[in-house]
């Protein structure tokens, strides 16, 4: 059936809000569409669907029924919305109360119990209708009704479904406890979206009127935050750190967000591990084992935790691991530094207190770096210039241009030994001066000379007729060249006996190295002899220098030399052949060091510039403004990374091979020009033109310095007889 509707325009102020629930909540007929109040266009349905009113209520069936009349009062069995054959009438408003009350009764005389259903629907709608219609700002208008074409009509089509359920459930007797006398949310019940200016934010009570909350807006957003919590809490249960969607990427804060459950179980997990102490649970033999993977620092804090702690962390075997650990890198080794080589680190024996033994050499490194804790002594007792020196924990060993080579004392700094030729060493003025004190003592610059000194001294018959250039020696051997242009080696274990002289160099032997298999010396007469060390015999002889070679070093099947000719060469000792020459200085090199891994060269001379070369490219990997004055001694710690120079400006520096950085600064300390200067873990030994050893000793003063050092051994010398 087709209505043919009008528009009425009634002045019904008082009967708006009502007019409009009714209203709203007629539903279209039509099954193919559905007409959108919001939007004023038609939406597609595949079924017949009653419009319900939106709320954020999730359980709708228990809502919530209030009502400001008694509820046992008559009411009208029956609202009249509209009328069946209401076809070209205009929908009526609510009649008033009076005539309504005569019809119910007319209708209804026996008071059924849906008669009273309606009638409570009725007393409901209008408390409600008074209610919102104080509280709306909304002035007396003139309402228009319009009644709409539609195809298809249900029996009961002038009121929605919902809305009917809506005054059902009102009128229902299983109220809520609190409908005598308490308060309840009419939005909770009914929800009239047509009235456009009801407020969609909280509206304070006003005397006895409770506050209206709108239960009906924000739905869209709750949704979307419930939804984007649900997304987070998934991510976190799969990648709990996860950087791309946890982190702002800006400041590096970690963006973590939980709903309050999760936080409280986050919470009372972490509260339940932090206080569980893993080191009183696990046996001793694990905790040690953990415990030693901590530094220092790590573990003077777990000391601090409690008792327990303080009782694992003094167990020596996490110092000793932590000490192995963390003090045994290198710089420019093949292989870690093995105990009780001689290098800082102690032999393993059962009475060693580790934990003295890292603080010691932490103490030692700190002094390093400051480089102004140190004690510096002389030694006196040479009476020429002193070319060269070598030196480990219990000794030194030096060469002269006075044809001597002496023995010290590291510990008690008194010399021990006197090697010379028989001119020399039967000369009293080896060993007195005029006024007969002895010449050997020590002397520092804010003390007078003490440790005074008597050496033996012997001389063998085979000698060095001139000055001593340079020497090198091991546990086994002691080998010198010299002026007069050979070398003698000597047998440390019996002695400091000679057992052979190595001769075959024209001219003054000016440099020498040796390994296990080789002999390596150079000379004057601009080349370089490879010998067997344990025959003596001269095996190559390479020539390729224009100059005279100053300096050689030598590992494994390689040399280095560097010459007055400007040039740095790398020789294979197998071939005899030159396998890369290094090119940059631009004046006569007078020395150069090979790193004991035979990665770094580095070489210095009369151009003042320190160079440091790759080995394997033969690039020059940096440059050093060094020093004012010709480079005369280098020297390569290849444990520390530490490089000392020595030079005619007389002072002495310390740089940093792998940045190249200044480290130290000695300046004056000699008289006269630097030419030998080298360096261990603990001390800078030098020499000079003027006939004194310097020794700087950064351990002077260290508690427990000495357990640092490698186990001590019987002095061979000395049992020969001669010290």
């Amino acid at each position: 059936m087709v209505n043919n509707t009008t528009t009425t325009t009634l002045p019904v102020p008082g009967w708006t809000p009502a007019k409009r629930l009714v209203n709203d909540y007629e539903p279209s007929t039509s099954g193919a569409s559905a007409y959108s109040a919001d939007t004023g266009a038609e939406v597609e349905k595949d079924f017949l669907e009653p419009v319900r009113p939106t709320t954020a209520n999730p359980f709708p069936s228990r809502t919530r029924s209030f009502s400001s009349t008694v509820h046992w009062r008559r009411r009208p069995k029956s609202l009249l919305l509209s009328s069946e054959n209401d076809d070209t009438q205009t929908p009526s408003v609510f009649p008033e109360p009076a005539e309504e009350d005569t019809r119910s009764e007319s209708q209804d005389s026996n008071g059924s119990l849906k008669g009273k259903f309606r009638r409570a629907s009725l007393s409901l709608m209008k408390g409600i209708v008074h209610r919102r219609d104080r509280r709306s700002s909304e002035p007396e208008k003139t309402l228009e009704f319009t009644t709409q074409h539609t195809q298809h009509q249900h029996t009961r089509s002038s009121t929605a479904h919902s809305a009917w359920n809506k005054l059902r459930q009102a009128a229902s007797f299983k109220h809520s406890k609190m409908i005598n006398g308490g308060r309840a949310n009419a939005l909770d019940t009914i929800y009239s979206p047509i009235e456009s200016t009801f407020s969609n934010v909280p509206i304070p009570g006003n005397g006895l009127q409770p506050p209206i909350i709108p239960s009906h807006t924000g739905a869209a957003a709750k949704a979307s935050v419930v939804s984007h919590n649900e997304y987070l809490a998934m991510l976190q249960r799969e990648e709990w750190l996860a950087d791309q969607v946890q982190n702002d990427r800006e400041s590096g804060i970690g963006i973590s967000i939980m709903n309050s459950d999760e936080t409280e179980v986050a919470v009372r997990e972490n509260t339940r591990i932090s206080r569980v102490d893993f080191i009183s649970r696990l046996p001793a033999e694990l905790s040690i084992r953990i415990l030693s993977h901590l530094g220092a620092n790590g573990l003077t804090a777990a000391a601090r935790v409690s008792k327990k702690w303080y009782d694992v962390t003094q167990d020596w075997q996490i110092w000793r691991q932590s000490f192995l650990r963390e003090k045994t890198a290198t710089y420019a080794t093949a292989a870690p530094i093995e105990p009780g080589t001689g290098f800082g680190v102690p032999a393993i024996l059962p009475g060693n207190d580790w934990q003295k033994i890292y603080k010691a050499k932490q103490q030692l490194e700190q002094r390093w770096n400051q480089g102004t804790s140190f004690r510096s002594v002389y030694l006196n007792g040479h009476l020429d210039s002193i070319y060269c020196l070598q030196f480990d924990e219990s000794k030194i060993i030096t060469g002269s241009r006075d044809k001597t080579i002496r023995i010290w004392d590291m510990h008690t700094f008194q010399c021990r030994l006197v090697i010379g030729p028989p001119e020399v060493v039967n000369d009293t003025s080896v060993l007195f001066d005029a006024n007969g004190r002895p010449l050997h003592y020590v002397s520092a610059p804010d003390r007078a000379r003490n440790h005074e000194s008597v050496p033996a001294v012997v001389s063998f018959q085979l000698h060095h007729k001139a000055s001593i250039l340079c020497l090198q020696y091991d546990e086994n051997i002691l080998v010198t060249g010299s002026s007069d242009g050979s070398c003698i080696i000597y047998n440390v274990k019996s002695g400091y006996r000679p057992i052979r002289r190595l001769e075959h160099h024209t001219a003054a032997v000016l440099d020498l190295a040796f390994d296990d298999k080789h002999i390596v010396t150079c000379s004057k007469d601009i080349s370089i002899c490879v010998w067997d060390r344990a025959t003596g015999a001269m095996l190559k002889q390479l020539k390729g220098h224009t100059g005279p070679v100053n300096a050689v070093q030598l590992r494994g099947n390689s040399i280095v030399s560097c010459s007055g000719d400007f040039k740095v060469k790398l020789w294979n000792i197998d071939s005899g052949k030159v396998v890369r020459e290094f090119e940059g200085h631009t004046k006569g090199l007078a020395c150069s060091q090979f790193s004991e891994d035979g990665r770094y060269i580095a070489s210095a001379g009369s151009d003042k510039m320190i160079r440091i070369w790759d080995a394997r490219t033969g690039e020059c990997i940096r440059e050093m403004q060094a020093h004012d004055s010709l480079v005369r001694s280098l020297h390569i710690d290849s444990v520390s990374g530490r490089l000392i120079s020595g030079s005619y400006d007389t002072d002495i520096k310390v740089f940093d091979m792998a940045t190249g950085d200044q480290l130290l600064d000695f300046p004056r300390w000699h008289a006269s020009w630097v030419l030998s200067a080298k360096s261990d873990y603990r001390r800078i030994v030098s020499t000079g033109q003027d006939p004194k050893i310097l020794i700087m000793d950064f351990g002077h003063g260290v508690q427990n310095i000495g357990m640092l050092e490698r186990t001590p051994t019987a002095d061979v010398a000395r049992d020969a007889g001669f010290i």
